[in-house]
């Protein structure tokens, strides 16, 4: 004897029965709305390392694919946005890249960050000359034209705390 109900999202259960509760049947689980996603874009900077003189590459700056404009940019100084760069940068299968951002010590800043380092010797790529490496291009080229060394899809939401300064965790509370 087959049951009425198979095939049409009623739950059978082992020994019979369909799993009603009197005349109602079982409660569903809502379909999941899919996330808005956003592209995102990491830029980065060509850089000379002060310490061992060799060229070196460093993340500057993330921003979605429909920015027009560098305000609308998370710049490498906010922590939070270098952290996501590099998540992104692993995810595109970039490791080595990602593996020269980490937390250094800075004698300047007196203590510890996340920052850019060299890729040849790892010696820190300090914040302070870095963003006045990106002021000296500013004013030669345009930023839009700083190389893209990632492209990602993410969750809007996800973009939206990230441009206003909010880790996961802020805002997962």
């Amino acid at each position: 004897m087959e049951d009425e109900n198979a095939g049409h999202g009623t739950l059978a259960f082992v020994g019979g029965g369909t799993g009603m509760i009197g005349d109602r049947e079982p409660a569903r689980c809502p379909t999941p709305t899919p996330a808005v996603m956003t592209r995102v874009v990491v830029r980065g900077l060509d850089h000379t390392c002060w310490k061992c003189h060799q060229p070196t590459m460093c993340v500057v700056a993330v921003h979605t694919d429909a920015s027009q404009k560098s305000e609308d940019w998370v710049w490498f100084e906010d922590k939070h946005a270098l952290a996501f760069a590099r998540e992104l940068l692993l995810n595109t299968g970039q490791t080595r890249l990602a593996e020269t951002i980490k937390r250094r010590f800075s004698h300047t800043a007196r203590g510890a960050y996340l920052s850019n380092g060299c890729g040849h010797c790892d010696t820190i790529q300090g914040d302070w000359p870095l963003g006045r490496a990106i002021s000296d291009y500013g004013l030669a080229a345009p930023l839009s034209e700083l190389p893209i060394l990632a492209l990602g899809v993410v969750a809007e939401a996800t973009w939206s705390h990230l441009f206003a300064g909010q880790t996961p965790a802020d805002y997962q509370r």
